[in-house]
């Protein structure tokens, strides 16, 4: 009786899963069928201007047996393993969420999408396929792009969430932020998107240009 009320009173499947299924089949279907075109059209090791004014933007299928930036490529196996692990700590951590709200969904969803695309590529050619080139930024994919912004999206809600949780964790009910408090998250929003941009600048562009040649 104990277990089949503990059943009844925690559902399987959270209130947002619908919205986490949508946008991960979505971002994993994307990815794929991209990384095919260019496999097919564009062929790896070639390269594609789509518009010359804009010619810091190509397209360019490219090999990556790393991580993030191709760093440490002589590492595959535990790149292929690792998106196992994160993939259950994502699953546990929303699902530990009483109700999760649609932002933290969407942040999820593109997470699992994005991670379900890389692995894939992982399992069944034993390297990522990237192809979207910027600047001197190094080359990267859909499911890169997917899981970057939902760093992003959950920092945001991370952020809406310290701003609505009840003090002295309370069981009081949450209260919308005050109107005068709006600009104040985003004030640290940006501020800790600039830390993150300017690192991710430094690890991936500074570093590889002046030190890894």
């Amino acid at each position: 009786m104990l277990l089949e009320t503990q059943l009844a009173t925690k559902p399987f499947l959270k209130p947002g899963a619908l919205i986490v299924a949508v946008v991960g089949v979505t971002v994993f279907a994307l990815d794929q069928l991209t990384k095919y075109l260019v496999v097919q059209q564009i062929g790896m090791l070639n390269a594609w201007t789509p518009l010359a004014a804009l010619d810091w933007f190509r397209i360019v299928g490219s090999y990556n047996t790393g991580t993030a930036c191709g760093y440490f490529p002589q590492l595959s196996f535990v790149f292929t393993l690792a998106p196992f692990f994160i993939l259950s700590v994502v699953v546990w951590f929303y699902r530990s969420q009483k109700t999760p709200s649609w932002l933290l969904s969407i942040g999820v969803g593109l997470i699992m999408g994005g991670a379900f695309g890389n692995l894939v590529d992982r399992l069944r050619l034993g390297y990522v396929v990237d192809f979207i080139s910027v600047g001197n930024f190094p080359i990267f994919n859909l499911a890169d792009s997917a899981v970057s912004t939902a760093v992003v999206i959950m920092l945001l809600w991370s952020l809406r969430e310290d701003s609505t949780r009840a003090p002295d964790n309370s069981s009081a009910p949450l209260q919308p932020p005050p109107k005068d408090s709006s600009w104040k998250i985003g004030l640290v929003f940006v501020a800790i998107m600039a830390v993150i941009v300017a690192a991710g600048y430094f690890v991936c562009v500074f570093v590889p240009a002046n030190f890894l040649q």
